[in-house]
């Protein structure tokens, strides 16, 4: 088409038509400046719809990797919420009553109080969003500051469960000197079976120590499922608006 125009232009420079030669010079013009807009708009076209494949490649990943953080926090949730019952049975505990002191499912509280279950988040998909500047695809502001925000946020309820856990090791010391691990441990793993030694859970009680324990263990735990709820609202929130964008596509 251009060889045509050029053509023609040429015919009517030889020609001495000027005017019909500018004419059609500028046809040429428009003609290129059209081939290269429409060039441009398909080429946009192509690298929207690799994007918009690749943002869902991204938050399907994202899906699969926050609904088993989800699954793996509710589990965290029930072993904490356990020892958190069991530390609060301690505490009212009365260490001169020799009824309580004895009681059969005293080996059981002690090994409902000692899990230490930790929330460990995958994020490869959240880091590869975000090292790849993927995650800038997400055109929800919303869900773009919580991905952003996750990891910080997280770090958070992680450092109160080592404290947490820090207070149950520290205790072992004043534990030992009391209750054998064999007792309590085989309410768990029968095949432990029953240690040769008694367990004196009475004087434990009596200890001050001990009670110092058992208020520094309750507090962390209280403070690291108030953290932890809050990660789960925030987990179920990103899934929600997760949802929210694949639905769109």
């Amino acid at each position: 088409m251009i060889k045509f125009f050029r053509k023609i232009r040429y015919k009517n420079l030889k020609e001495g038509k000027t005017v019909n030669y500018i004419k059609y010079a500028f046809g040429e013009i428009v003609l290129v400046v059209i081939g290269i807009l429409i060039a441009l708009s398909i080429n946009s076209w192509n690298e929207s719809r690799k994007n918009l494949a690749k943002k869902e490649i991204l938050l399907k990943a994202l899906k699969i990797e926050f609904t088993d953080n989800l699954k793996q926090l509710d589990t965290v949730l029930y072993y904490d919420n356990k020892v958190l019952k069991n530390i609060r049975r301690f505490i009212n505990l009365d260490p001169d009553n020799s009824v309580e002191m004895t009681n059969d499912s005293m080996p059981n509280w002690f090994q409902n109080s000692s899990f230490r279950w930790t929330f460990n988040p995958l994020n490869g998909a959240l880091r590869s969003g975000i090292s790849s500047s993927e995650i800038h695809l997400i055109n929800n502001d919303s869900l773009a500051n919580l991905l952003f925000g996750w990891q910080d946020f997280v770090s958070d309820a992680i450092e109160g469960e080592v404290r947490t856990i820090a207070a149950l090791v520290a205790s072992k010391s004043i534990t030992e000197r009391y209750i054998r691990n064999t007792d309590y441990r085989s309410s768990y793993l029968p095949e432990l079976g029953k240690s040769r030694f008694l367990s004196d859970y009475q004087s434990l009680f009596r200890d001050p120590l001990f009670e110092d324990y058992l208020t520094e263990r309750y507090l962390s735990m209280n403070e690291v499922l108030d953290e932890l709820n809050l990660v789960k609202k925030k987990n179920e929130l990103i899934i929600k608006l997760i949802n929210k964008e694949l639905n769109k596509s």
